[in-house]
């Protein structure tokens, strides 16, 4: 499932994106925020299909082989196996993956060149040899294993497929490791029919979850912009509080808005979670600087009663 740091880093940029911004309503960027969630799912939908497509453009070599004037003995005994494999007939028949790859019009973002310089890379991998030579069909384990090669060492490692992504969807990086972990596990648990995984009751429940998490902390952290300016700005020792990177300052609020308005959050998850961002995010100085400005908030707050966290094992944390 995409991770709660996940979606605190597509708030953080929500965030600044609307406190950079002139006068645009700031329902503008609950709906960027909201597709920026949302497109997590795109994003694995479209790994799937490029799975397909490169599987798929065997179809076209063997028209190719067969229509030659002059055929080699290479051509005469082209392996359309790929064809067959068990996970390529789900992704080639499943109605419900079918539709969402309309739905998202995936077709416009790749072209035959892209393909069929995967197919090639493919193609010419031991593995693939020796899959294509083996005459036995229809065995799991071994077309999952080549599928799983063509998506993790083919397609992931592609540079051009890297650059689609970052066209597509600029954030991809932040997402990838959920993506990754899902196609796998749908190649992994697909034995009698497709499992896209996703539409789960669960799994969409969870999103769902992370869908209202992310609006509220973006929202309460743009509406509790001065009291929690007030609040950390008698903590910045030797800095005044117009130097402090703006990012610095998104991070601080969205730590202090986790802080006071969401209970069952444990106080050391965000100072954790907020941590990592801003060492991902912000300046090589600003983990101490947060971590240092937090820890005295947190005492504060703690000390005052605005800190009320519920649920075992919250009380202290």
């Amino acid at each position: 499932m995409i991770s709660r740091r996940s979606v605190r880093i597509k708030t953080m940029q929500a965030i600044y994106a609307f406190e950079r911004s002139e006068g645009t309503p700031v329902l503008h960027f609950e709906t960027l925020l909201k597709k920026s969630i949302n497109s997590v799912k795109e994003q694995y939908i479209f790994h799937l299909f490029l799975i397909r497509e490169v599987a798929n453009f065997v179809d076209k070599m063997a028209k190719i082989k067969a229509s030659k004037y002059i055929r080699s003995e290479a051509d005469k005994h082209f392996s359309t196996k790929l064809l067959s494999n068990i996970f390529i007939n789900y992704l080639n028949h499943d109605k419900e993956f079918l539709d969402l790859t309309e739905m998202y019009h995936f077709q416009r973002h790749v072209n035959d060149d892209l393909i069929r310089k995967l197919y090639m890379q493919l193609s010419e991998t031991e593995l693939y040899q020796r899959y294509v030579q083996n005459p036995a069909e229809f065995e799991f384990e071994a077309d999952k294993k080549i599928i799983k090669m063509l998506y993790e060492e083919v397609i992931l490692n592609s540079e051009m497929v890297k650059s689609l992504f970052e066209e597509i969807w600029p954030t991809w990086e932040d997402d990838i490791a959920f993506v990754h972990s899902t196609v796998t596990e749908a190649i992994k648990k697909s034995k009698e029919e497709l499992k896209l995984h996703l539409e789960r009751a669960n799994i969409m429940d969870k999103f769902q979850e992370l869908m209202t998490f992310a609006l509220e902390l973006f929202k309460k952290t743009i509406d509790e912009k001065e009291k929690q300016i007030a609040l950390y700005v008698p903590k910045l020792k030797n800095w005044e509080a117009d130097r402090l990177a703006i990012l610095d300052q998104i991070i601080l609020r969205m730590a202090l808005t986790e802080f006071t308005c969401f209970p069952s959050i444990p106080l050391k998850v965000s100072i954790n979670e907020y941590l990592d961002i801003s060492k991902e995010f912000s300046t090589p100085k600003s983990k101490d600087f947060i971590n240092g400005v937090l820890d005295r908030l947190m005492k504060e707050l703690k000390e005052s009663g605005a800190i009320k966290k519920i649920g075992r094992g919250l009380i202290n944390n």
